[in-house]
């Protein structure tokens, strides 16, 4: 495939078109076999899963939600739930805990859970993933590149009239009368309506602490384009003006989740890591040098980092070998060559 688009190309819809040009890259390398169509879509919900994952381990959870993701969205290379299932349904399934955004201990309960606001006829906000320990819930809201299609916010007239409750006396309605009002800055990449949203039904239905978090893809080329910078600043201008409230409001990338998995010492995050980044960690503009070996992006730096692997993490490495030879069909030897004599 040709890339038609450079990084001087600014507009939200050409840095979307890059970036869906990035992901679609990863497919036609790593499984030629499978056809995509000129929307970024594969045939079946199974060809956008990471390799031992099956429809089985999360299926049932996204057929209860409204969006019927399965049928449509899912198949999107540039599928946001799909992002969040490859993350997170192999650790529901190997019952594995992990931390996010400080939040230790988290086990994942469900996909694309509804959280009802309480208003009347309203449709219930849909959680992307629901994650808990004994003290805690956290709910996360995966974007992949929804953020680079601006937004209006808007609500009805019953998030004023039928929230009567302790929500609204606290700074997430505050920022909603800001928005509705037209009052000073609106956001252009962060949907904060949707947010804001979400954290008046989880706030309605949680039955201890809970906290919402806002996980975003980026390229590895973030850098090239001021967007991603800008959709951060509203991050922390939106994180500012909710705070203070009982539900709190966390953001972080997952570049930025993966990195501190591939550091937990837990071999079993970082080989799944190591999938995590094989799938979705690509540039969008940046392709000069860049290399592949059977479907493996091999010119990353934290690929770089992989193949020197110290004594101490010893284990880590092997584990990390054995994910890569059951991944791509690799004999051990050509595994080895590529992560190193560990």
């Amino acid at each position: 495939m040709k890339m038609p688009y450079s990084s001087d190309t600014m507009t939200s819809a050409g840095i979307r078109a890059a970036c869906m040009f990035g992901l679609a890259e990863w497919l036609e390398h790593s499984r030629p076999e499978v056809p995509l169509d000129a929307h970024g879509y594969v045939p079946r919900a199974e060809d956008n899963l990471l390799p031992g994952l099956t429809l089985g381990d999360f299926a049932k959870d996204l057929e209860a939600g409204a969006g019927k993701e399965l049928l449509g969205k899912f198949r999107a290379v540039h599928s946001s739930a799909a992002l969040a299932v490859n993350c997170f349904a192999p650790l529901r399934a190997g019952d594995v805990p992990f931390h996010l955004a400080g939040h230790d201990g988290l086990r994942v309960e469900a996909f694309e859970r509804k959280f009802p606001t309480g208003l009347a006829r309203a449709q219930p906000p849909h959680l992307d993933v629901v994650a808990s320990s004994p003290g805690e819930i956290v709910a996360i809201e995966s974007k992949c590149l929804e953020y680079l299609t601006p937004k209006r916010p808007a609500f009805s007239d019953r998030y004023r009239t039928e929230i009567t409750d302790e929500r609204a006396t606290g700074p997430w309605y505050a920022e909603m009368l800001r928005l509705v009002a037209g009052e000073g800055h609106h956001y252009r990449c962060l949907d904060a309506a949707q947010l804001i949203k979400h954290a008046f039904g989880l706030a309605h239905n949680a039955d201890r602490p809970a906290t919402l978090v806002y996980l975003y893809w980026e390229p590895m080329d973030a850098g090239l384009s001021p967007l991603f910078a800008e959709h951060r600043r509203e991050i922390a201008e939106f994180a500012e003006r909710v705070a203070g409230s009982n539900l709190k409001f966390e953001a972080m990338s997952y570049p930025e989740l993966w990195s501190d998995w591939d550091n937990s010492g837990d071999d079993r995050l970082v080989a799944h890591v190591a999938a995590l980044r094989a799938r979705y960690e690509v540039p969008a503009w940046a392709w000069e040098g860049v290399e592949w070996k059977k479907g493996r992006l091999v010119s990353a730096s934290w690929l770089d980092e992989l193949i020197d692997k110290p004594e101490a993490d010893r284990a880590v490495a092997e584990a990390t070998i054995k994910r890569v030879m059951e991944m791509y069909g690799w004999s051990e030897e050509e595994a080895r060559s590529m992560y190193g004599n560990s």
